[in-house]
């Protein structure tokens, strides 16, 4: 399997997972949603959401390497599960895109990152495979935040073993003509 396969493996990977945290959020009641927790970010639609946004952050920072730059959101504001779903899909389209157009030569290639206040105040110039990888890291570490959220409200959390995402994966592959 080539790299840029297996790192689109774990792009899927996070995805599939992801699809598992909207199910679960789903059945939890609004003011469990919008309760200021007090983690990374006040809530668990807010963690959520930033972890889908530094997805979105950094494919449309690469996007001009593989072709046609890519657009930041333009919908609606983020405010409900439901539009957390729309934002989702559509950071997901981009992923999509954006591998669809990756090569293994564009994973040896740097960008140039403009200063984004607070989080950093100078240009600064990121790989693209350490981009791709500090993603999936990033919403890992999301996700173990929510997790443990979710298990001080006795909610158990989604958890997706690769192993069980690989045969899922599998089997899906098979049953298509």
């Amino acid at each position: 399997m080539s790299e840029v396969a297996w790192l689109r493996n774990w792009y899927e990977y996070n995805a599939v997972a992801r699809r598992g945290y909207f199910e679960t959020l789903s059945k939890l009641p609004p003011e469990e949603l919008s309760r200021d927790r007090g983690a990374s970010f006040p809530t668990l639609l807010d963690i959520l959401g930033h972890s889908i946004g530094g997805i979105e952050t950094w494919i449309v920072r690469m996007s001009p390497l593989t072709g046609e730059p890519f657009a930041p959101y333009s919908g609606p504001e983020v405010n409900t599960l439901d539009d957390l779903r729309g934002y989702e899909r559509h950071v997901q389209g981009q992923v999509d895109r954006f591998f669809s157009r990756l090569s293994e030569k564009d994973l040896d290639r740097t960008f140039l990152v403009p200063k984004l206040p607070p989080w950093w105040d100078e240009d600064f110039t990121a790989g693209v495979r350490s981009t791709i990888l500090h993603v999936v890291e990033h919403e890992l570490q999301h996700r173990g935040e929510l997790n443990a959220l979710l298990w001080q409200i006795d909610v158990d959390p989604p958890i997706l073993d690769w192993g069980e995402f690989e045969k899922a994966e599998s089997r899906s592959r098979s049953e298509k003509p």
